[in-house]
């Protein structure tokens, strides 16, 4: 943290120099027919909701693939080691969703 005297005043700046990483991009899934959705569900209100909605678009437009739905146990919490595993190990997409 910063400090600037102004004579009487010491201001404070409480700003931190924040230190960003750069992921390469997933690879892209050729087509999404035939594919195993994993919808993971962040705990936030309403979001099993969008989930549902989104869910029904899958099983509409491609008939041939699996969905897989999965909830963290709170939203605070991180995703159990497991159902990371689980989805990393059966899914070729995982949607989920983070934010207000």
């Amino acid at each position: 943290m910063a400090t600037t005297t102004t004579g009487f005043l010491d201001l404070l700046d409480p700003t931190a120099d924040v230190e960003t990483t750069n992921y390469p991009l997933a690879k892209r899934v050729d087509s999404l027919d035939g594919k195993v959705f994993g919808l993971l569900d962040n705990g936030k209100s309403n979001f099993n909701n969008l989930l549902s909605d989104f869910e029904e678009i899958i099983k509409e437009k491609f008939p041939s693939s699996t969905v897989i739905r999965r909830r963290k146990p709170t939203v605070a919490a991180a995703v159990p080691p497991d159902t990371m595993k689980e989805l990393l190990e059966k899914c070729d997409v995982i949607v989920t969703g983070l934010g207000d």
